[in-house]
């Protein structure tokens, strides 16, 4: 079948959970033996590396500028569905059998008038309304609270209107779909986290803690400053600890995060990597301080899969089904991070890959792509 998969960014490399899912989710459906055409909203044109990267997954790449002005905050639309306006005029030439939205940011490709769909699913990552008003709790800026608050309110009304257009709604978060009341339950379905690589072993023999975030995201980076001032301080003194912080830094100059991180002992900064298999393999725990999100947090289901302990906050692993104590650990406060820690450390060999494999085992049999599968089937069989 043909699918055209519309996204609100280039999905690689993979810096950030939402990119990490869609590129994952491409990766299944080839694997089933569709055809996909990929529609991509940027800001800057991707490197033509990335580009190739992707398209051995993918038959056509449209990418679709993105941009606004100061005086759409007024509008009311959400700017992120304004800044992506241009998918109302670019031409589609063919017709899909599907057509999965990556979130309501995309959902102005309806009106597009060459636009056709057999049927349209939007991928829900987020409650998006509850989403932007987690970041204005977490921004310390008083302008980005303030357009951050402007969004949710927006999206309140706008999530709903695409949703209704929708014929079917594929939920990351089965929270989410508990959660919300307004929904149409008979179109919405749970479809975890894409995860299609190898589920790895590591040593766990050393006493690293991993912290891997989108830093020009405000509760990401709240998240590793919280950790930084109120609990790192208290386990400089444990012999051979060290913390690895590994973010992606967006359209923001890496040097600001480098003087927010430098000032800070025991510590070694990564930003912008490719790959992050080396980040994972030198570490045995992967910490998840969030104070502030909606949705599930990817980077917890990638630790898993990359073999580390989990210690997370509990919106830090809302929405991942995983079960404290026998598949991670959850921290709310400073105390509860130090312990957990030094505990995870404490633990013989076989005790932390029992943790690891009960973990990764959960994981592998709420896998996404059986379901995605029977998701889609050909009607005309």
């Amino acid at each position: 079948m043909k699918i055209l998969i519309v996204a609100s960014f280039f999905p690689y490399p993979p810096h950030f959970g939402g990119a990490f899912d869609v590129l994952e989710r491409i990766k299944g459906i080839k694997s089933l033996g569709h055809d996909i055409d990929l529609i991509c909203t940027c800001k800057q044109y991707p490197e033509q590396k990335n580009i190739d990267f992707i398209k051995q997954f993918i038959n056509e790449i449209i990418i679709v500028p993105r941009n606004n002005k100061l005086s759409d905050l007024f509008l009311k639309l959400p700017l992120q569905v304004i800044s992506r306006k241009a998918l109302k005029k670019v031409s589609l030439k063919n017709n899909y059998d599907y057509a999965v939205l990556e979130s309501e940011s995309v959902g102005i490709i309806l009106k597009n008038k060459s636009f056709k769909a057999n049927k349209t699913i939007v991928r829900v990552h987020n409650n998006e309304s509850n989403y932007f008003f987690q970041l204005a709790k977490s921004s310390k800026n008083y302008a980005e609270k303030l357009y951050y608050y402007l969004e949710g309110i927006k999206y309140k009304t706008y999530s709903k209107t695409i949703f209704e257009k929708a014929d079917r709604l594929w939920f990351i978060s089965n929270k989410e779909i508990n959660n919300n009341k307004t929904l149409l339950i008979n179109k919405s379905i749970y479809l975890p986290a894409s995860v299609n690589d190898v589920f790895v072993k590591q040593k766990l023999s050393n006493k690293n803690v991993l912290f891997i975030g989108a830093l020009f995201m405000p509760n990401n980076l709240e998240a590793i400053i919280w950790y930084l001032q109120n609990v790192h301080s208290s386990l400089i003194s444990e012999k051979e600890y060290k913390l690895i912080i590994v973010g992606s830094t967006g359209d923001k100059e890496p040097k600001i995060f480098e003087e927010i991180f430098k000032k800070y002992s025991n510590v070694e900064v990564w930003l912008n990597e490719n790959d992050l298999s080396e980040n994972y393999s030198k570490s045995t725990v992967f910490i998840n301080p969030m104070l502030h999100g909606a949705g599930v947090k990817l980077k917890s289901i990638n630790a898993i899969q990359n073999g580390l302990i989990l210690i997370s906050s509990k919106i830090g692993a809302e929405g991942t089904g995983l079960i404290k104590n026998d598949m991670y650990f959850e921290a709310n406060t400073p105390e509860d991070f130090s312990k957990s820690i030094l505990k995870a450390f404490q633990m013989n060999n076989i005790e932390k890959q029992k943790m690891v494999e009960n973990a990764q085992d959960f994981l592998m049999k709420n896998n996404y792509l059986s379901i995605l599968k029977r998701e889609l089937q050909d009607e005309k069989k």
